[in-house]
């Protein structure tokens, strides 16, 4: 007889807890629904995570390291890599609200540490000081702050008073959408 496949059960467990904590947030998150939706009993998902709160940072986790590699960073053209970030949100939206229930939670600080400690963090702020010292990109903005402005556009019609977070709109609303965040960061940017 085989032994079960624990990184298949522990895979299914995050995936539902992704689902489960992107719709709810902590507070709101059942484990029960995690367990039952990713198939497995809730003493092998506390066996494995330890508590809900620790799933929900080893969901959160995932989630950024994936956001910080699926879009690729040219210093040179941070219109198209906010677009591009625009997409892979819109059609990632648990990465996204996962990204703000973790901001709601107080997690800034750990997902600073995480940005800041990957490997892709350093060479993305050098490519944004390089553009600009090559007079591509405004000099007045610290690379950072760039990175703050940029997910502010793109988040925003999920944030904002009355937004629809893209839910139920039409292909040309997103298309107008995604050249407004072009054209935002484009000006933004400009030398």
């Amino acid at each position: 007889m085989a032994s079960p496949d624990i990184s298949a059960t522990k895979q299914r467990i995050l995936d539902s807890a992704r689902a489960e904590f992107g719709a709810h947030g902590l507070a709101g998150a059942r484990i029960d629904r995690i367990a039952t939706n990713g198939r497995a009993s809730k003493e092998r998902l506390y066996a494995y995570f330890g508590d809900k709160v620790a799933l929900f940072h080893a969901v959160l986790d995932a989630n950024f390291q994936e956001a910080m590699v699926s879009v690729p960073l040219n210093g040179a053209d941070l219109p198209g890599h906010a677009v591009a970030l625009f997409d892979e949100m819109h059609d990632k939206p648990d990465i996204q609200r996962m990204m703000i229930w973790g901001q709601l939670q107080g997690e800034s600080d750990r997902m600073l540490a995480m940005a800041e400690g990957h490997p892709v963090w350093e060479p993305r702020l050098a490519s944004i000081r390089q553009a600009q010292a090559d007079g591509v990109l405004n000099a007045h903005w610290e690379p950072r702050e760039l990175f703050a402005m940029i997910f502010g556009l793109i988040f925003g019609w999920s944030v904002s008073p009355g937004s629809d977070g893209h839910v139920g709109i039409d292909d040309d609303t997103l298309a107008r959408r995604r050249e407004l965040v072009r054209e935002a960061v484009s000006r933004i940017c400009r030398p």
